[in-house]
């Protein structure tokens, strides 16, 4: 019998946790994402380098809001705001900003509600 290789896998578009499905059994290895969404935005707006050089421009100990690293006119844009979010999530699966609420680091995968980025 053979045994499944179900580690969990974080989606390469959207930073999410990707839950294993019995209809990917025979290539989970090549799941890079979560959805058909995240496959068709893949290459869209990546907001990482702008954040990590605005994490540096403001300190080690500092925190931004995600909406800094938009432009002022795109700054209530709700799809936008998603993508820098969806960057975020990344930059925290590689290890290199953590994403807080109320001062306390939250799953990047799985966080609600406003958030501040701090630099790891």
């Amino acid at each position: 019998m053979k045994t499944l290789n179900r580690e969990t896998k974080i989606c390469s578009s959207c930073g999410r946790t990707i839950e294993y499905r019995k209809k990917w059994e025979k290539n989970w290895a090549e799941i890079k994402f979560c959805s058909d969404e995240c496959r068709r935005n893949k290459n869209k707006f990546d907001y990482r380098e702008a954040i990590l050089e605005l994490l540096k421009e403001r300190g080690v100990l500092k925190t931004i809001c995600p909406s800094e690293v938009l432009p002022p006119d795109l700054k209530q844009d709700k799809v936008m705001m998603e993508h820098v979010r969806r960057s975020a999530r990344l930059l925290a699966a590689e290890n290199k900003i953590e994403i807080t609420q109320s001062g306390k680091v939250v799953d990047p995968t799985s966080f609600k509600g406003p958030i501040r980025l701090k630099l790891k």
